[in-house]
């Protein structure tokens, strides 16, 4: 008898069970995605309205997936199976959280949420690292208010802020000296962009385009979710003591650039070699920013999507990545290239991209004149001079170039060559500076038209022109300056008083 109450009560459970409610799990929340039907769907003709309410998960996993979709039809609610939404079209979105909520849709996040969840934990130790790693880039913070609310104007356009409630990241873009042409977007939702980029771009779609592509790879988790499949690789505190050990040694030794902080009101720049050490490859790699090619692909579509959706040219993409890889070709660089890994992989996405028509805009050029100025004298300073005088021919070329701009492409031809004609060249490049300077002397210019003449053997010219340099540095010492300006001017009169009375002797 109580064998017979025991398979009573069994079977009544797995009777209870077959006829179960089956379980469901809410992936997105509350959504308002708009489209309409395809086809004729359950009786509801083609182009009738939809609105997608909802993703849900079910344990009812029979000849399908699981995943269902809320469907609003002529106000009546469908569960509609994912294998079946070809059905729907989407419309145009008409706002950001529309945008993104179509991107979480057709790239299914909502499903690799749900499966792989949000990592809070991993989330915040890759933000404490991603801080500390800030902390030492603020020692190559490019300090120019303009340049940098401009670029946070690109960035704030393009910002997916309404993305997802579940990540707490706080999106925020910072420009950075370095003389390549690299773009960061670091897990934590802090975006790294380099003076060097923004002089190799020449448009405002094209600075989109790598915001907007940089953006994708976050909006797509690759950062988290490369890091994950790193620290899984790996014994946990060996990752992290790795990620530590790449961060923490890259030190800064600042680099003044001796003579010229006058001259170019630029108060320091950056030593080339130590702005490579932070912006170096173990750390690239180990924040999860080395991407697969396929993770490139999938985020140069979205990016292309979001260009459009915001109104810039999506060919900004293949015209942007075009003068990245010119520009590496240009110095020869074929592998270890920091963002990119190396030209072959840049060559592979511009295949997948399709080329462009190379992009250029003179507002864009004339709001970045000065960070080429800035560029060619980073560049001259850590003596480049081949590319110092190439960005300061950039300037001259688009009509932009200021007296600063002549005296260094004057400096680096010094530097590369001395030939009659190069000299010549030089005293005329000089002469257009004075030109511009006009009624405000640009002090720079004597001296350096004194060092060119007595490279000419033109001593008498040189020692009017010491005489005149003499006589404007002391109208400048009388105007009571202080401090580090005072001991500059000293300083030139001493020079300019020695090289005088060298003169006189030859």
């Amino acid at each position: 008898m109580k064998r017979l109450v025991t398979l009573f009560i069994l079977t009544t459970l797995v009777i209870a069970a077959g006829f179960a409610k089956p379980r469901q799990k809410d992936l997105s929340g509350s959504i308002a995605i708009k489209g309409e039907l395809t086809r004729e769907y359950k009786k509801v003709p083609a182009g009738t309205p939809v609105i997608i309410r909802r993703v849900v998960k079910t344990n009812q996993t029979t000849n399908n997936s699981g995943i269902y979709y809320a469907v609003e039809i002529n106000g009546l609610q469908e569960s509609v199976p994912l294998e079946e939404m070809d059905v729907v079209s989407l419309s145009t979105p008409e706002t950001d959280r529309e945008f993104w909520q179509q991107v979480y849709l057709k790239r299914h996040l909502y499903e690799y949420f749900h499966n792989r969840g949000y990592k809070h934990k991993l989330r915040q130790e890759i933000d404490e690292e991603c801080t500390d790693y800030l902390n030492k880039l603020n020692e190559i913070a490019y300090q120019d208010d303009y340049i940098t609310s401009y670029v946070q104007s690109v960035f704030a356009k393009l910002n997916a802020t309404t993305i997802d409630p579940n990540r707490g990241e706080s999106l925020n873009v910072r420009v950075i000296q370095s003389a390549e042409p690299d773009a960061f977007m670091l897990p934590n939702g802090s975006m790294l962009i380099s003076t060097g980029l923004i002089c190799t771009l020449d448009s405002e779609d094209e600075l989109a385009a790598i915001i907007a592509n940089e953006l994708s790879h976050y909006v797509l988790d690759h950062q988290v979710d490369n890091i994950y499949r790193a620290e899984r690789r790996a014994k946990r505190a060996a990752f992290w003591g790795t990620v530590f050990a790449a961060t923490a040694e890259a030190a800064l030794d600042i680099a003044y650039w001796d003579d010229d902080r006058n001259a170019y009101a630029i108060s320091f720049v950056a030593d080339i070699a130590h702005i490579t050490a932070l912006l170096s490859m173990p750390t690239i790699d180990r924040l999860g920013m080395k991407y697969k090619i396929g993770q490139e692909v999938t985020s140069d579509r979205l990016a292309r999507e979001l260009l459009t959706f915001k109104g810039y040219n999506p060919d900004g993409l293949a015209s942007a990545l075009e003068k990245i890889l010119g520009y590496y070709n240009q110095h020869q660089r074929k592998e270890d290239i920091n963002r990119y890994g190396s030209i072959e992989n840049l060559s592979k996405r511009l295949d997948k991209i399709g080329k462009a028509e190379t992009q250029s805009n003179r507002p864009y050029l004339r709001n970045t004149c000065d960070v080429v100025t800035f560029n060619a004298a980073m560049n001259f300073a850590n003596k480049r001079y081949k590319e110092a005088a190439q960005l300061i021919r950039k300037n001259i070329s688009n009509g932009f170039a200021t007296d600063n701009d002549y005296i260094i492409l004057v400096k680096a031809e010094m530097a590369l060559s001395n030939s009659e004609e190069v000299n010549n060249r030089c005293l005329s490049l000089l002469d257009k500076a004075q030109e511009m300077a006009g009624e405000n002397p640009n002090l720079d210019i004597y001296k350096q038209r004194v060092l060119l003449l007595m490279r000419m053997n033109k001593q008498a010219k040189a020692a009017d022109t010491l005489k005149e340099y003499l006589t404007l540095l002391t109208r400048y010492q009388e105007q009571g300056v202080e401090g580090e300006e005072k001991e500059w001017t000293n300083k030139e009169i001493g020079w300019a008083n020695q090289m005088l009375e060298r003169v006189s002797r030859i």
